[in-house]
């Protein structure tokens, strides 16, 4: 059942057998998940006390930004939904890592992918971009 924190929806899962990601951080795999909020004091003392994550607060220019620390390595990364994102409902994203993100950006928009905004450099991070996946034809 998912549950909802500060507006942003999201589920538990007992892995049993099956732990989990097995695979993680390189192309193809899963790198990262983040969570946009309207209230990171809340939403981090949340995810803080049910996971064990420890938030470590950076500045990055006028942005604050949390990454939840799980142990030596990042679990994730949280922002404040500020005013100027007009219309951005509180949510968790995941991000893919790619061998090249504008060569996997234009096979996923042939495929029925949206780009949500144009892409981002970041230093010592990457080149991200935001697809919006939803009623994807299906791939043969």
């Amino acid at each position: 059942m998912p549950i909802v924190v500060t507006g942003a929806v999201f589920a538990l899962w007992e892995g049993r057998a099956h732990k989990g990601a097995g695979v993680v951080n390189v192309p193809g795999a899963l790198v990262w998940n983040e969570l946009a909020t309207t209230d990171t004091a809340k939403a981090g003392e949340f995810y803080s006390g049910l996971f064990g994550w420890k938030p470590d607060v950076k500045q990055f220019g006028p942005m604050e930004y949390t990454i939840f620390q799980h142990g030596e390595k990042g679990a994730g990364g949280m922002f404040q939904i500020t005013p100027e994102m007009t219309g951005v409902p509180p949510h968790w994203l995941v991000y893919f890592s790619v061998d090249d993100c504008d060569a996997t950006v234009n096979k996923a928009t042939e495929l029925g992918a949206k780009t949500m905004k144009p892409a981002d450099d970041i230093p010592g991070v990457g080149r991200l971009r935001h697809l919006r996946l939803r009623h994807l034809r299906a791939h043969r």
